[in-house]
């Protein structure tokens, strides 16, 4: 029971501490709306099984410890990371109208974008690395672990739609629709300064 408490609090100031996946959701949350923002939580949420899978069987211990393919995976991750940055920072306004939304919905796509930006995080591989071998014990079965995993999923889910919920929200978003503009090129900037972390 302490470990699965362990987890739940070490899983929390994880997905609560604002990096790619958040900026991603509430890009997409305040550029194409509420639908559009979940499913990018879900794959983010994907993704989250992903790191648990190959943190159980091992594969990512194995990735962190050739520092040559570690290196590559990081150098990736800030291409990528890079990439959606510059996407943010030069996006043109996006009228708030549903029409306009409606047109530029893409559900798979958001979700294909969400699922990459999480996979592609080394901070996520070494999260899970340090989760499955450090706070996990070595008697915990292999169904447990699997729990633990779907767990993480499910809460990661439900954390991301509700910032979805709140970043587009009509009221809030009609207040302050001159800012998002603004507010989408600081997304870019951070997004870019986090690869550009990535690469030292």
């Amino acid at each position: 029971m302490l470990e699965f408490f362990t987890i739940v609090l070490l899983h929390l100031f994880a997905v609560a501490s604002p990096g790619p996946d958040f900026l991603l959701v509430t890009r997409q949350s305040l550029r194409f709306g509420r639908t559009v923002a979940i499913w990018a939580s879900a794959g983010i949420a994907t993704g989250i099984i992903f790191h648990s899978f190959i943190a159980i069987t091992g594969v990512s211990l194995l990735i962190s410890s050739n520092p040559d393919f570690f290196n590559w995976l990081k150098m990736i991750a800030a291409v990528y990371i890079a990439y959606l940055g510059c996407l943010s920072f030069f996006a043109k306004p996006n009228p708030l109208n549903n029409e306009n939304r409606k047109h530029n919905e893409n559900y798979l796509g958001s979700y294909v974008l969400g699922l990459i930006t999480n996979i592609l995080n080394p901070k996520a591989i070494l999260f899970f690395i340090t989760l499955f071998t450090v706070v996990v014990n070595e008697s915990t079965t292999t169904i447990l672990l699997l729990f633990y995993g779907l767990y993480m999923s499910i809460t990661t889910f439900i954390w991301f739609t509700g910032i979805s919920y709140i970043f587009s929200n009509q009221v809030l978003t009609k207040k302050y629709e001159n800012f998002i503009p603004v507010f989408e090129k600081v997304i870019g900037i951070i997004l870019i300064i986090i690869a550009i972390q990535l690469f030292l």
